[in-house]
């Protein structure tokens, strides 16, 4: 029954169009940005989960004391 509705409906043929449109210009764009970052980005985001920072640091500065 739904395919009966779907397929009277004039036009409904450029959804697919317009959403594989969408994905391929989506996922190039993607592709394009993460090959132009530079390595030292790359490498500074790579550490962050891993950096302790600031406040984690002053903790340990004023426990010890």
């Amino acid at each position: 029954m739904e395919e009966k509705i779907i397929c009277g409906i004039t036009g409904v043929g450029i959804y697919g169009v317009i959403s594989i449109s969408m994905f391929f210009i989506f996922f190039t764009g993607m592709l394009v940005w993460a090959l132009l970052q530079k390595k030292s980005y790359l490498n500074k985001m790579g550490a962050m989960p891993l950096d302790s920072g600031e406040s984690a640091d002053k903790f340990t500065e004023t426990s010890q004391r």
